[in-house]
């Protein structure tokens, strides 16, 4: 039990991270995030390496929020149909607004690793151990996601100053 509770402490705030990028919704973060320890904990004995249990429970943390997200998108589907109307539009409260936006807007790969990056603070290192990917495709991605979000807060008035 002390072990399980020390990768608790390690590891929770970095899978809420990953379930958001995908979610981006806190509470629902936080729950695929406990979901994904609670079938970690099902699944213990499947772990061949140690070694891996960060990028193992982050495929697991994916794979929750992946479902919750499915889920949440049948609803939303079923609600429009109920409803037969269209969602409410645009909100244009400023930069930090347009900004979210353009983060929201990016596909999944590049927006986890926008959140891990700048939104946790997390190292290169400790995004490659999480996800399980190298610090160069890391980089890539950084490098793609930033430019997407350039060009979406250009698309939206504003200019990166010389």
């Amino acid at each position: 039990m002390d072990a399980l509770a020390r990768l608790y402490e390690r590891y929770y705030a970095a899978m809420v991270w990953v379930a958001y990028s995908l979610l981006l919704d806190r509470g629902l973060a936080e729950d695929a995030a406990q979901q994904a320890f609670a079938r970690a904990c099902e699944k213990l004995s499947r772990l061949r390496n140690v070694e891996r249990f960060g990028p193992w429970l982050t495929t697991i943390c994916r794979n929750a929020a992946q479902d919750m997200l499915r889920e949440r998108q049948r609803r939303a589907v079923l609600q429009r149909t109920a409803a037969n109307g269209d969602l409410a539009g645009r909100s244009n409260d400023g930069f930090d607004r347009i900004v979210k936006e353009a983060v929201d807007g990016l596909p999944a790969m590049y927006r986890e690793i926008i959140v891990l990056h700048y939104y946790t603070g997390m190292s290169y290192r400790e995004i490659e151990s999480v996800l399980g990917i190298s610090g160069d495709t890391i980089k890539g991605r950084l490098a793609r996601a930033r430019k997407r979000i350039r060009i979406h807060l250009e698309k939206e008035g504003f200019r990166r100053e010389q």
